[in-house]
């Protein structure tokens, strides 16, 4: 079982295996540890892990809130999202390259540079295998390039068009 969670805004993945009963393979980044646990009633346990032992008592104060008691210190314990975690950054807007995947010959030209465009929305026609296939702006965005017009052949990889 794999579970994210984020300590001082930074990401820990943790990996647990069980082995056999009450015994955990823990991998946390690089590292990994052997656990052993016992549950000494609900919301507390003692773990073993490569020989250290930890008592940990876990109480829930509502459903967005947690105490946790490890050996003694108390924690407190906000469950929140990622998006409510991380830090926010306007997301940069990108250039992406739309290339063919296979050769073929353009039949219409939908679009043209400087064209603003919705994400999915039909930007050309192309012809390959006996197929028409309508290829669509990934994101929305400004059409800045647009290499094509109809009638022309493209060979795979070729260039189609670029959207930022």
């Amino acid at each position: 079982m794999n579970f994210t969670f984020w300590f001082e805004n930074k990401e820990y993945t943790v990996n647990l295996e069980e082995q056999r009963e009450n015994r955990l393979r823990m991998t946390v980044g690089k590292k990994t540890y052997d656990v052993l646990v016992e549950h000494l009633c609900p919301g507390a346990l003692l773990l073993n892990v490569d020989g250290r032992i930890y008592n940990i008592v876990i109480n829930n104060n509502s459903a967005s809130s947690c105490s946790v008691y490890l050996n003694g210190r108390i924690y407190d314990v906000k469950k929140r999202s990622a998006s409510q975690i991380l830090p926010t950054k306007k997301e940069k807007v990108r250039k992406i390259d739309i290339k063919t995947s296979m050769p073929g010959k353009i039949i219409k030209v939908m679009a043209k540079k400087g064209d603003k465009v919705k994400e999915g929305q039909p930007i050309l026609v192309l012809e390959a295998m006996k197929m028409q296939n309508e290829i669509k702006s990934p994101q929305a965005g400004t059409i800045v390039l647009i290499n094509q017009k109809g009638g022309d052949s493209v060979e795979t990889g070729a260039l189609l068009f670029s959207v930022q």
